[in-house]
C-alpha cells in the first residue's frame, strides 16, 4: 500500500471539528492528523469539503442487484463494491430468514469474504428465530425456534465470523440461545419480536445487548390486556425496554420511511447518540432503478425515493448508509458530527473496533470520505487507497 496524504478544509475528528487538516496514511493506517496547516503539492486536496470517517453498517443485505446469500462470489463482491463506492467502508453482510439448509452454505461461503480489516467485517444473521406476528418481509415458512441443535449448526459453520444475530427473545429456547451466541462472540439483538419488558430483561441477563431497527417490527409502549387481571395494563414492549434499560443499544433505519425522523431525534435525545447506530438495512435492489424485483423469495417494488415495499409492508431500504446520514441531518435535525458518529464510531465500538474503525485518528484504518457542503460524496479512501466513484 502506497503512502497517501489528504488535505481538506475541515475534518470531523474524535476531538471535534478541525480546520485545514492533513491526514497522512501509510500501510493502510492513518499515520498522523495535523490541523491548521496549508496544503502541499503532494496532498490530495479537498478545498470545500469535510473529511469524515468511512461509514460502518451493521445491516446490509446486498446491493446492485446482488444478495449476500448468493453462491457466486462475483455477485457478493458487486454488492460490497456498490456500498464501498457509496461511502460504506466496513459492513456486516446480512442474511435473512431462510431454512437452515440454505443458511448453512450461505454462511460457509461468506467465511471467504470476511476480513478483520474489512470491508466485510463479519456476518449478521437476522432470523430465522423471529416471531411471525412481527416477521415483516421475512418468510413465515422459514421461522423457527432456536433449538440447541439449530444453534449448534449455525455456530459450527460460522467459525467465529458471526458478529451479530437478531432473534425474538420470547421464542422457546431463546434464552439459552442468547447465552450461546453471546459466548461465541456475537452481539445478540432483539428484533422482529413482541417481547415484553420482562422477557427482554431476562434475555439481557443471558447476554442480549441490542435492539435491531428500533420501531420497526418491534412494539412501542402500549396498554395491553392482562388476562389474569382482566384489564389493560401498561407494557413498555421492546422499544420501551430500550428506553428504560441502559444496558441496551440499538439501531434505526433512517431512510425517511421506516422511522419518522422526528422520532429518531427524540430517541437520540432520550438515550444519547452513542446508544444508537444508523443502519441502511439495504436490500439487494439498493442502487437499482425503480421497478419490481425478486428479492429473498419476495416480489418487491423499489420506489424512486429509496423505499422498498412488498404489498403493504416495508421490505428493507434501497439506500446506502450515507443517505441515512443525510436524512439524519436534513430531516431529523441532528448535527452532522452526531449523524456521522452514529454511522461510524458508534457501530465500530459495538463491534469492538473503537479506535480502529469509524474515526480519523492516528493508528486507525485509513478509511475516509470527503463530503461536499451539500453532503454529496466527493471521494472515498479505503485502507489508504482512493476508490473510483
Amino acid at each position: 500500500m502506497n503512502a497517501l496524504s489528504v488535505w481538506a478544509a475541515r475534518a470531523l475528528t474524535p476531538a471535534g471539528e478541525a480546520t485545514r487538516v492533513r491526514v497522512r496514511c501509510a500501510g493502510g493506517r492513518i499515520e498522523s492528523v495535523e490541523s491548521g496547516v496549508e496544503p502541499r503539492s503532494d496532498d490530495l486536496r479537498h478545498e470545500n469539503a469535510t473529511l469524515v470517517p468511512g461509514l460502518v453498517d451493521l445491516q446490509v443485505n446486498g446491493g446492485a442487484g446482488a444478495a449476500y446469500d448468493e453462491a457466486d462470489p462475483a455477485a457478493r463482491r458487486r454488492a460490497t463494491d456498490f456500498h464501498l463506492r457509496a461511502g460504506t467502508t466496513s459492513l456486516l453482510a446480512t442474511l435473512v430468514s431462510a431454512p437452515l439448509d440454505h443458511l448453512e452454505p450461505a454462511l460457509g461461503r461468506l467465511l471467504g469474504d470476511v476480513s478483520a480489516s474489512g470491508p466485510v467485517l463479519g456476518v449478521h444473521l437476522e432470523g430465522p428465530f423471529l416471531v411471525e406476528a412481527k416477521r415483516g418481509a421475512h418468510s413465515a415458512a422459514a421461522l423457527c425456534d432456536p433449538t440447541p441443535d439449530r444453534v449448534t449448526r449455525v455456530l459450527d459453520v460460522a467459525e467465529g465470523a458471526l458478529r451479530m444475530l437478531t432473534l425474538a427473545p420470547e421464542r422457546a429456547g431463546a434464552l439459552d440461545a442468547v447465552a450461546r451466541f453471546a459466548n461465541a462472540g456475537a452481539m445478540v439483538a432483539a428484533g422482529h419480536s413482541r417481547a415484553t419488558l420482562a422477557e427482554v430483561r431476562a434475555a439481557i441477563e443471558r447476554g442480549l445487548s441490542f435492539v435491531t431497527h428500533l420501531g420497526n417490527a418491534s412494539d412501542w409502549p402500549a396498554r395491553v390486556l392482562d388476562p389474569a387481571l382482566g384489564r389493560r395494563v401498561s407494557e413498555p414492549n421492546l422499544v420501551g425496554a430500550f428506553l428504560i434499560d441502559r444496558r441496551l443499544r440499538g439501531s434505526v433505519i433512517l431512510d425517511g420511511h421506516h422511522l419518522h425522523p422526528e422520532l429518531a431525534r427524540a430517541l437520540v435525545e432520550l438515550r444519547g447518540a452513542d446508544a444508537i447506530a444508523l443502519v441502511s438495512d439495504a436490500t439487494p435492489a439498493a442502487g437499482l432503478a425503480p421497478g419490481r424485483y425478486r428479492m429473498g423469495g419476495l416480489d418487491a417494488e423499489i420506489h424512486a425515493d429509496g423505499l422498498a415495499t412488498t404489498g403493504e409492508s416495508l421490505a428493507g431500504s434501497a439506500i446506502p448508509l450515507l443517505a441515512a446520514v443525510r436524512v439524519a441531518v436534513r430531516l431529523a435535525g441532528l448535527p452532522l458530527a452526531t449523524a456521522v458518529r452514529m454511522a461510524s464510531a458508534v457501530p465500530a465500538a459495538l463491534l469492538g473496533l473503537e479506535g480502529r474503525k469509524g474515526c480519523i485518528s492516528a493508528g486507525a484504518d485509513a478509511d475516509l470520505l470527503a463530503l461536499g457542503p451539500d453532503l454529496s460524496l466527493r471521494a472515498v479512501y479505503r485502507a489508504g487507497e482512493a476508490l473510483a466513484l
